[in-house]
């Protein structure tokens, strides 16, 4: 998974316990039950024509953790710290967790884009299988198509508490349902059809174009690879229409692209085949476009959603709005109201706001327009210093022990942030020397020089005196 944000973006599988080789398979640390390795040489690229043309995961590189040691397949440059396997030609190993390789994603490694691949305990082989080939076609894809890429910014923009918005996300994701399940091609160009008119109805419901290009970059770089792994996998479409059905909480906004973009595929392959030979030579032309022409060329009528499915997903909508709206307001209570120190810094008005340097896109909650909770780790800096912080009672949607909060302004609540608070700081500890105000506790470093500090109680106020007009 791919970002536009100084960090990678997946399911971070760092931290896995490293484990001693003695005794171990190749490729399979103890306690794993699968050779992500042989994973990888199992891909027969005969099986792989009809996914794409020309894409062939025997050739592309990639880097695999298994727990113990990290493996490097298909590398033209392979970093010197790589060596040869004396147990496999043309594998090569290094003992540990290259720093690289701690994400299912896609790193710059030896100056050449690698997929990487981290062993999860238990994983099973089949959905190993359908993660690596999900991440060698990014490898692939982007070799070729650099010019979609989503924003990840306009992704916090999103109206996800809007009720008529969700509510036309799900009419849409039952449409496409609905097509991958029709019986002929014109029944699925009918629905096709009803899913475009719902997108085409929610569209101007959003901020800016940008949310929209974010939808579309999703759609073209994971919706893509969604379609091809879960072919490769023998999924049959209606696989896709369970996860499109899927009761996403109203926040999770991000995951429904990846499914209706791998929708457009699977339909396109039925509805026109050869269609993605169309998208290799047009850098211009995206899924939903090539979707619209079709079903524009087939003549094929909307079709019509029943009365009480459009009340069932209204009902949903509301409900899923109103749980966010709810958590959002219990998620900031605990925060404000938590029994612990306080570190508060505040940019003078006319000043430079911060600039956001560090941050995890998954692990935090935008909470309203403005203020977003920062539940793992956020580094922000100024000329004058910096707010590092790192959650060390970090576990995933808990918001336990060192948290941060933003407050930004603009397009989108991470733009222009003038103001932080960290709560939950245990163990607070000043050093002033001259003009520098250190405050340090656990799991937070904030360095400033010319700022004054105040101290309300447990609340430590950074601040500047305002700039000269």
């Amino acid at each position: 998974m791919k970002i536009m944000v100084p960090l990678v973006l997946s399911i971070l599988c760092a931290g896995l316990p490293a484990a001693a080789a003695l005794g171990a398979s190749p490729g399979i640390a103890p306690g794993l039950d699968l050779d992500p390795v042989e994973l990888v040489r199992s891909l027969d690229p005969r099986a792989m024509d009809g996914l794409w043309p020309g894409f062939d995961p025997s050739r592309l590189p990639i880097a695999l953790f298994d727990g113990s040691r990290t493996w490097l397949l298909h590398h033209p440059a392979p970093p010197p710290e790589f060596a040869r396997d004396p147990g496999r030609d043309g594998v090569l190993v290094m003992d540990g967790q290259h720093p690289s390789v701690v994400a299912n994603s896609g790193v710059e490694m030896g100056g050449v884009r690698t997929a990487t691949f981290v062993v999860w305990p238990g994983a099973s082989a089949a959905n190993a299988r359908w993660t690596i080939v999900h991440e060698l076609f990014h490898v692939f894809w982007m070799s070729r198509h650099a010019n979609f890429r989503p924003n990840e910014m306009a992704r916090y923009a999103y109206p996800v508490t809007e009720e008529r918005v969700l509510n036309l996300c799900l009419a849409e994701e039952e449409a496409l349902a609905r097509a991958l399940e029709a019986g002929s091609p014109a029944e699925a160009a009918e629905w096709a059809a009803a899913a475009l008119l719902f997108r085409r109805e929610r569209r101007p419901l959003l901020p800016d174009h940008h949310v929209s290009a974010f939808e579309t970059g999703l759609e073209m770089l994971e919706g893509t690879a969604c379609s091809v792994a879960s072919t490769m996998a023998g999924e049959r479409p209606e696989e896709t229409s369970r996860k499109l059905r899927r009761d996403w909480p109203a926040d999770e906004i991000r995951g429904r692209f990846y499914h209706s973009g791998a929708a457009g595929c699977l339909l396109l392959d039925r509805l026109r085949p050869g269609w993605k030979a169309e998208i290799d030579a047009d850098q211009e032309l995206t899924v939903e476009r090539l979707l619209d022409e079709t079903v524009i060329r087939m003549k094929a009528k909307a079709a019509e959603l029943p009365a009480e499915d459009r009340k069932r997903i209204a009902r949903r909508a509301s409900a899923a709005a109103a749980e966010l709206t709810g958590r959002r307001k219990q998620v900031r209570d605990d925060l404000l109201g938590r029994d612990a120190a306080k570190i508060a810094i505040e940019v003078p008005a006319g000043a430079e706001p911060f600039r956001l340097a560090r941050f995890h896109p998954l692990y935090l909650m935008v909470l309203d327009s403005r203020q977003v909770a920062h539940e793992a780790y956020l580094t922000l800096s100024l000329p004058e210093g910096s707010v590092e912080v790192a959650n060390p009672s970090f576990a995933r949607n808990s918001f336990a022990g060192t948290v941060a909060l933003t407050e930004g302004g603009g397009a989108q609540p991470l733009m222009n942030i003038r103001r932080v608070t960290v709560v939950g700081v245990r163990g607070v500890k000043v050093d002033r020397s001259g003009a520098l105000v250190v405050i340090e506790g656990n799991g937070v470093k904030v360095s400033f020089r010319g700022a004054t500090l105040t101290v309300e109680g447990e609340t430590y106020r950074v601040s500047w005196p305002a700039a000269a007009k």
